[in-house]
């Protein structure tokens, strides 16, 4: 705990900031009290900052995050969480040898990890940009019905656009109790024209571009180090999914509506896989759940489905169906749903963002590598057009 006080007629946050020493300084957001006392000339403020952890590998940005995360119900502890490691970004950047083993055990025993941001200037400018994002997400998608149904999205034609509550059902025939907005890269990258948006969509492009691109930069990253680790040029993967190339990729916002009643203590989104190669999801309330290996949708134990609890720094990565069919089965694809919020965070509207990457429009589904690399199935003839198209038919049930 670091404590002090200033004195001033005029106390800023600047004078705050001579106060501390300087592996304390550009700390706002950690301050957790403080006291004010004054007369008319003079202010006293004491303030205290609850220094729980090593500033080595923390910005002002990380910061930003944890008070996100301050200002929701807290997880509970009785629940089911999955094994989910956590990889450092910064240690895959360096060509840490263990860490890139770690990832690749993590992408073939459970298809799920976190990425630890922090401490990485690529990981930093993601943070920035995802506690920018998180209030731009709330905002479009708390946009009235009538605005938001004048960009619905046309399956198969077109995956871009918003979807409504209750357009896809539930393992249970159910209504969906979840929304998406789809922003494709293609228009923010410039590759074809812009979709159809709303304005208040418009005023958010820089930052929307910003986050696609620091997030395909990290993609790249998990892509290139799984290639070498499975044997494959570094490029294997990336040169089937560049950025300013035509393909399915998207920036999906999000929007589960809260659980208050008990009928509304269900699926929120059917259990699937992803197509794509990698996605990087941002959260911070719980929902999100992958199926524990050896069990089947259908179970519905204490132990069937696990938790993913989201943590401060980090986003939730996992790999897509794309990556185990390029490697033959050697990577996972987990099973995973969106269920309502564990605990008191039912009572909370569930923001969240995601970069769905996906392979280029005429990138060959063929294996790479594998056993069966030599022996491919149904879908090698494909494009990755034609088979994320088939994928999403059935998944959507149109």
């Amino acid at each position: 705990m670091v404590r002090g006080t200033v004195v001033g007629s005029h106390v800023s946050y600047e004078d705050l900031q001579q106060e501390m020493s300087p592996e304390y300084k550009g700390l706002k957001y950690l301050a957790v009290a403080q006291e004010i006392v004054g007369d008319r000339n003079t202010l006293h403020i004491n303030f205290n900052l609850d220094l729980d952890f090593s500033f080595s590998s923390f910005s002002s940005a990380a910061i930003a995050s944890q008070k996100l995360f301050q200002g929701i119900p807290a997880f509970p502890d009785n629940v089911p969480i999955a094994p989910v490691c956590t990889v450092s970004l910064f240690s895959l950047r360096s060509g840490d040898e263990g860490t890139a083993k770690n990832l690749l055990s993590a992408c073939q025993e459970l298809g799920f990890f976190l990425l630890d941001l922090r401490g990485d200037v690529l990981g930093e400018s993601l943070i920035d940009d995802i506690d920018q994002l998180f209030d731009a997400t709330k905002d479009i998608m708390s946009l009235p019905q009538d605005v938001k149904k004048k960009y619905l999205h046309d399956i198969p034609r077109s995956f871009l656009g918003f979807k409504p509550r209750g357009h896809a059902k539930t393992e249970t025939d159910e209504p969906d109790r979840f929304e998406w907005f789809n922003m494709g890269q293609d228009g923010l990258m410039g590759n074809t024209p812009l979709q159809p948006l709303p304005p208040l969509a418009h005023t958010h492009l820089p930052l929307l571009t910003s986050f696609l691109k620091h997030g395909q930069d990290v993609v790249a990253t998990i892509c290139s180090t799984l290639a070498t680790q499975l044997g494959l040029p570094p490029d294997a993967f990336t040169s089937l999914q560049a950025p300013t190339k035509p393909s399915g990729t998207v920036i999906r916002l999000l929007k589960a509506f809260s659980s208050p009643a008990l009928a509304d203590l269900r699926t929120s989104m059917i259990h699937h896989t992803d197509f794509g190669t990698v996605t990087l999801l941002a959260n911070v309330l719980g929902g999100l759940q992958i199926l524990a290996p050896g069990c089947t949708p259908a179970d519905d134990g204490d132990g069937a489905w696990l938790w993913v609890r989201p943590q401060p720094g980090c986003v939730i990565v996992n790999l897509g169906d794309a990556m185990v069919q390029w490697t033959g089965g050697l990577l996972r694809s987990a099973v995973h749903r969106v269920n309502h919020a564990p605990g008191l965070q039912r009572f909370e509207d569930r923001y969240s963002f995601a970069l769905l990457v996906r392979p280029e429009r005429d990138a060959p589904m063929r294996r790479l590598v594998g056993e069966d690399a030599d022996t491919d199935g149904e879908d090698a003839g494909l494009t990755a057009w034609e088979w994320e198209v088939k994928k999403h038919r059935k998944m959507l049930g149109v």
